[in-house]
């Protein structure tokens, strides 16, 4: 056990260090300062760049910053290793469950793609032309290139009227193509078997799927971004909705049941809960 503890303490001072360095490339625009300078750093700012090119950096804040990631990344990993992966049936040895977490960040930007992909497939389809997508770092069109400055998904599309039912669908098929891929994803799990590792991938790319939708909607409603502290301010798929003329109630109904249902498949104990429980009222009945 102390073991164990050593080693998640361990894990989450990695993980600390990471995060703190990671956001030293974010720009934070809620800093307010000299408008010629860019700060960098989350939740304090700890890199300050200026025109001329100079840099300053606050050691202070970056330390406070790394108690905070700590934290943080103590409590996910925890969380994790205790109750998420049991819940999911994937194997919570020291080196599975480190694979596991160190596969968030990719899959993440995987399941980023796969939204950004909603928005041009659907804009395409409704007579829109994609003039750009970026994911973090990455341009992906017109051109394959690294771009200097940090987005988390970004996709023009030209050719659609704001407010219009085709710009709504085009909004709203970011977050109901990764809705449809982890229902994909939770149905191939179900009928097939795989090794620890592909099923851990699986398991957690199909569980960033099923939070995209409705993070999408609830978080920027609360003051949030998309995923907390990155992605878009508001609600994007909610509007997308109205767009198309989907009353708000029964959007919101659909979201839940498409949660509900794909907790079930991936939860096998929950799922397996909810069976028994349904099999008991029967025989009432």
């Amino acid at each position: 056990m102390q073991n164990s503890l050593l080693r998640l303490l361990f894990a989450a001072l990695t993980c600390g260090i990471t995060a703190s360095l990671a956001t030293g490339f974010f720009e934070n625009r809620g800093q307010v300062g000299i408008p010629e300078n860019k700060y960098y750093g989350y939740p304090l700012v700890w890199r300050i760049t200026s025109l001329d090119g100079s840099t300053e950096y606050a050691a202070t804040n970056f330390a406070l910053n790394f108690g905070f990631w700590f934290v943080i990344s103590f409590l996910v990993l925890l969380f994790l290793w205790k109750f998420l992966f049991p819940k999911l049936g994937i194997s919570t040895s020291y080196k599975t469950f480190l694979l596991s977490a160190s596969l968030f960040i990719p899959l993440g930007v995987v399941m980023d793609f796969v939204h950004e992909f909603g928005h041009a497939l659907w804009g395409t389809i409704m007579g829109g032309t994609i003039t750009y997508m970026q994911i973090a770092y990455f341009q992906i069109f017109p051109q394959i290139a690294i771009t200097p400055h940090f987005v988390l998904g970004l996709t023009m599309i030209e050719g659609l009227t704001y407010g219009s039912p085709a710009y709504g669908v085009m909004l709203l098929g970011g977050s109901m193509t990764t809705n449809i891929v982890s229902w994909i994803i939770a149905l191939i799990l179900l009928k097939t078997s795989f090794g620890n590792k592909k099923q851990a991938a699986l398991k957690i790319l199909g569980l960033l799927g099923m939070a995209d939708l409705p993070f999408y909607v609830i978080f920027p409603q609360i003051g949030l971004s998309h995923w907390i502290f990155l992605g878009g301010n508001t609600p994007e798929p909610l509007i997308g909705a109205r767009m198309i003329g989907i009353f708000d109630v029964v959007f919101y109904i659909f979201i839940a049941a498409s949660t509900f249902g794909l907790i079930l498949l991936y939860f096998r104990s929950l799922r397996e809960k909810v069976l028994a429980e349904l099999k008991a009222i029967k025989k009432l009945d």
